[in-house]
């Protein structure tokens, strides 16, 4: 923030009743908040966690963010807002971990003067008035960038740039990196640094490259076919011969072996498939939407014109399924009800059937060693408190039991969250409202919302959580693609989401608990 390039725009003060709350629409303008009296939980639109703020302290809204204040005490309390407008753009929190809030001397003064310049344009008021509220202003903004350079050094900044350093593989993986040169640039010995690499992600710097490197290679080499040279080139290794050796040892075929095997023409007429396909590197063909089932003789014509090698569906009707086996080969697969695959043996089915087993193992195997490494981290930082597993939509709730699998053999067998009592011997637990479920003797809660809804719902439904609830409590919020496809790529998201979010400490948090 540029503060010689500060300007005051006008104050205003909310006042929130005991046990209410009050949304503070987001705008152009930056805004520092003063708690006067009693204290809040504040919650920014587009951040996954709280923070509490006592009378005394005060915190900065950047621009354009929506806040929700809480006042979980009895008594009224009052937030003063100071607008204001910068030359430059404001930097994020340097950690959501970190406290948000500060202070500084005269703090009530400095507020009170605020305070009685009120609405009052700034051009109307006197001149020693508008250079007090200038010189104000820029005290307040001293202390915010004090308290971020004190947030910035109080964080693990060995965590921050093994973040960065994986940032760097993802978007830089076609370049030669130098393991040695980011161990160094972050501070820490190469020993240290791979260690604390190993602890965040599972993997070795090493390897996790070597995975962002195979990953890429799979798409280049199915989607739009080059030379083995020049995929190889594209990942990141001048040697196509020590390529070719590398994928081979991971996939249990060479990449010419792959390129003929994944390059026939498939056709998928189940969307749940589609993120199984991802997995192994390869997109469909043809791949109509949802709900195609009911309009067949809009489909078949399609379908003969693309004139598929192989057919991926979910079980159809005889006389449907005799129709496909008269275009291509049909692979039928059960994916949920009765006698259903895993989504882990569907994996292997269809990686089998177009002769690519090793794919899906190393695949699985890449995935195994990400799920041990959230167990660590869902022990150390949950230990062993039970979570409610909830799908939040539109037009109600959904709690999921032990019995569910779907969503429970990943959250609760295979990466250990604890299941409240609540929780055992049930599929699941319908409610149309949030009360219904805070009603269930459990305090903490993962929240899973669909993509078609907006991030501002999941951080109200939070809040609200925090109100129907006395004691600690604690939140977790999970996006996911709506409508829930049950496959590999759908459940690697919400693993990543888990691990990422408890790293960063964004466990939404009664004020309460500290």
């Amino acid at each position: 923030m540029n503060v010689k390039m500060l300007t005051y725009i006008d104050t205003t003060v909310v006042r929130i009743a005991g046990g209410a709350r009050a949304d503070v629409a987001g705008e152009e303008a930056l805004r520092f908040g003063y708690v006067k009296r009693e204290r809040v939980s504040a919650t920014m639109e587009d951040e996954a966690a709280d923070f509490p703020a006592s009378a005394g302290d005060w915190f900065f809204v950047p621009a354009f963010r929506t806040l929700a204040l809480h006042n979980p005490g009895p008594a009224a309390a009052e937030i003063v807002l100071i607008r204001f407008r910068s030359a430059e753009e404001v930097p994020p929190w340097p950690d959501r971990a970190a406290p948000r809030t500060f202070r500084m001397p005269r703090s009530q003064a400095i507020a009170d003067a605020f305070e009685a310049a009120g609405t009052a344009r700034f051009e109307s008021l006197r001149l020693e008035a508008r250079l007090d509220l200038q010189s104000h202003l820029y005290a307040v903004a001293a202390a915010s960038v004090a308290a971020i350079r004190s947030a910035s050094g109080a964080a693990d900044p060995l965590r921050r740039w093994v973040e960065e350093a994986r940032r760097a593989m993802l978007e830089r993986y076609d370049e030669p990196l130098d393991m040695e040169e980011l161990a160094r640039l972050s501070g820490a010995s190469p020993t240290r640094f791979h260690q604390a690499f190993r602890e965040q992600t599972g993997f070795s710097p090493h390897k996790w490259l070597t995975a962002v490197r195979l990953n890429a290679s799979l798409a280049r080499l199915s989607n739009a076919p080059a030379s083995i040279m020049e995929v190889a080139h594209s990942v990141g290794y001048a040697d196509e011969l020590y390529f070719s050796r590398l994928f081979k040892k991971h996939m249990a075929v060479s990449p010419s072996e792959y390129v003929l095997r994944a390059n026939r023409r498939i056709a998928n007429l189940c969307p749940v498939f589609l993120g199984d396909f991802s997995a192994l590197g390869i997109t469909p063909a043809f791949a109509p939407p949802r709900g195609w089932t009911e309009r067949p003789e809009e489909l078949l014509p399609r379908l003969r014109a693309a004139e598929p090698d192989i057919i991926f569906t979910h079980p159809v009707p005889g006389e449907l399924y005799d129709e496909l086996r008269r275009i291509a080969p049909v692979e039928m697969i059960v994916w949920k009800g009765p006698g259903a695959l895993s989504w882990k043996e569907r994996l292997r089915r269809i990686a089998g059937t177009l002769e690519l087993p090793g794919v899906a193992e190393r695949w699985l195997s890449l995935f195994e060693t990400k799920a041990a490494n959230a167990r660590a981290h869902v022990r150390k930082s949950l230990e062993g408190a039970p979570f409610l597993l909830v799908g939040a939509y539109a037009g109600g709730f959904r709690v999921f039991g032990n019995r569910r699998k779907k969503m429970s053999d990943l959250f609760y067998a295979e990466l250990g969250f604890a299941p409240p009592p609540a929780a055992l011997g049930i599929g699941f637990l319908d409610a149309e409202r949030l009360e219904e479920i805070a009603a269930l003797p459990c305090d903490n809660i993962l929240l899973l919302i669909p993509d078609s809804l907006p991030e501002s719902y999941g951080y109200r439904l939070a809040s609200r959580w925090r109100e129907l609830k006395s004691g600690p409590t604690a939140c977790l919020l999970l996006r996911h693609s709506d409508p829930s496809l049950y496959n590999a790529a759908f459940y690697e998201r919400l693993l990543d989401q888990t691990v990422n979010q408890l790293l960063r400490g964004d466990i939404l948090k009664n004020p309460s608990e500290k």
